[in-house]
Protein backbone atom coordinates (compact mmCIF):
# COMPACT_ATOMS: atom_id res chain seq x y z
CA UNK A 1 0.00 0.00 0.00
CA UNK A 2 2.40 2.38 0.58
CA UNK A 3 3.88 2.30 -2.73
CA UNK A 4 0.36 3.22 -3.92
CA UNK A 5 0.17 6.20 -1.83
CA UNK A 6 3.70 7.18 -2.61
CA UNK A 7 2.23 7.37 -6.55
CA UNK A 8 -0.70 9.29 -5.50
CA UNK A 9 1.40 11.80 -3.61
CA UNK A 10 3.79 12.01 -6.52
CA UNK A 11 0.93 12.63 -8.98
CA UNK A 12 -0.35 14.90 -7.17
CA UNK A 13 2.63 17.05 -6.64
CA UNK A 14 3.16 16.56 -10.55
CA UNK A 15 -0.35 18.07 -11.36
CA UNK A 16 0.44 20.83 -8.78
CA UNK A 17 3.58 21.79 -11.10
CA UNK A 18 1.46 21.26 -14.34
CA UNK A 19 -0.85 24.17 -13.20
CA UNK A 20 0.42 25.95 -16.64
CA UNK A 21 0.08 23.35 -18.90
CA UNK A 22 -3.87 22.08 -18.52
CA UNK A 23 -3.44 19.42 -21.03
CA UNK A 24 -1.20 18.00 -18.82
CA UNK A 25 -2.46 19.10 -15.86
CA UNK A 26 -5.69 17.41 -16.54
CA UNK A 27 -4.48 14.23 -18.00
CA UNK A 28 -2.31 13.72 -14.19
CA UNK A 29 -5.78 14.51 -12.39
CA UNK A 30 -7.24 12.24 -14.12
CA UNK A 31 -4.97 9.69 -13.24
CA UNK A 32 -5.02 10.86 -9.39
CA UNK A 33 -8.55 10.30 -9.40
CA UNK A 34 -8.36 6.86 -10.84
CA UNK A 35 -5.93 5.66 -7.97
CA UNK A 36 -7.87 7.39 -5.35
CA UNK A 37 -10.77 5.22 -6.35
CA UNK A 38 -8.64 1.90 -6.28
CA UNK A 39 -7.25 3.10 -2.74
CA UNK A 40 -10.65 4.00 -1.28
CA UNK A 41 -11.91 0.60 -1.58
CA UNK A 42 -9.94 -0.73 0.78
CA UNK A 43 -9.00 0.01 5.09
CA UNK A 44 -5.87 0.76 4.07
CA UNK A 45 -6.49 2.24 1.49
CA UNK A 46 -7.92 5.17 2.98
CA UNK A 47 -5.72 5.13 5.72
CA UNK A 48 -3.22 6.12 3.20
CA UNK A 49 -4.71 8.95 1.84
CA UNK A 50 -5.68 10.06 5.55
CA UNK A 51 -1.52 9.53 6.28
CA UNK A 52 -1.18 12.88 3.89
CA UNK A 53 -3.29 15.20 5.90
CA UNK A 54 -0.34 16.47 7.21
CA UNK A 55 1.77 16.53 3.85
CA UNK A 56 4.01 19.61 3.75
CA UNK A 57 3.06 20.72 0.14
CA UNK A 58 -0.52 22.10 0.23
CA UNK A 59 -1.80 20.47 -3.00
CA UNK A 60 -1.26 17.03 -1.25
CA UNK A 61 -2.96 17.78 1.61
CA UNK A 62 -5.95 19.78 -0.28
CA UNK A 63 -6.05 16.56 -2.63
CA UNK A 64 -6.02 14.07 0.29
CA UNK A 65 -8.44 16.09 2.37
CA UNK A 66 -10.93 16.33 -0.44
CA UNK A 67 -10.69 12.57 -0.92
CA UNK A 68 -11.34 11.49 2.72
CA UNK A 69 -13.87 14.20 3.88
CA UNK A 70 -16.37 10.76 3.45
CA UNK A 71 -14.42 8.76 6.42
CA UNK A 72 -12.44 11.02 8.37
CA UNK A 73 -13.33 13.83 10.39
CA UNK A 74 -9.94 15.90 9.94
CA UNK A 75 -10.11 16.40 6.60
CA UNK A 76 -12.94 19.17 7.14
CA UNK A 77 -10.45 21.32 9.16
CA UNK A 78 -7.65 20.77 6.60
CA UNK A 79 -9.44 21.77 3.85
CA UNK A 80 -11.06 24.90 5.89
CA UNK A 81 -7.14 25.28 7.26
CA UNK A 82 -6.65 25.97 2.97
CA UNK A 83 -9.05 28.25 2.54
CA UNK A 84 -7.57 30.70 4.85
CA UNK A 85 -3.96 30.91 3.39
CA UNK A 86 -4.98 32.77 0.75
CA UNK A 87 -3.18 30.75 -2.22
CA UNK A 88 -3.65 29.34 -4.87
CA UNK A 89 -5.69 26.96 -3.79
CA UNK A 90 -7.65 28.24 -1.32
CA UNK A 91 -11.01 28.74 -3.92
CA UNK A 92 -11.10 25.32 -4.53
CA UNK A 93 -10.91 24.09 -0.87
CA UNK A 94 -13.55 26.50 -0.82
CA UNK A 95 -15.54 25.17 -3.07
CA UNK A 96 -14.99 21.71 -1.69
CA UNK A 97 -15.93 22.44 1.11
CA UNK A 98 -19.22 23.78 0.01
CA UNK A 99 -20.30 21.15 -2.05
CA UNK A 100 -19.73 18.58 0.62
CA UNK A 101 -21.53 20.77 2.89
CA UNK A 102 -24.56 20.71 0.96
CA UNK A 103 -24.53 16.94 0.11
CA UNK A 104 -23.53 17.58 -3.87
CA UNK A 105 -19.82 16.75 -3.75
CA UNK A 106 -19.65 14.11 -6.20
CA UNK A 107 -16.22 11.64 -6.35
CA UNK A 108 -17.79 9.02 -8.09
CA UNK A 109 -17.35 9.55 -11.39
Amino acid sequence: MSAMRDQYRALVVEWDEARDNPREANRLFDSIHALYKELRSSEDGRRAIVSLLDDPITAVRMTAASHSLAWEPKAEQVLEDIEHEGNLHAVTAKWTLRSYRSGKLNLDW
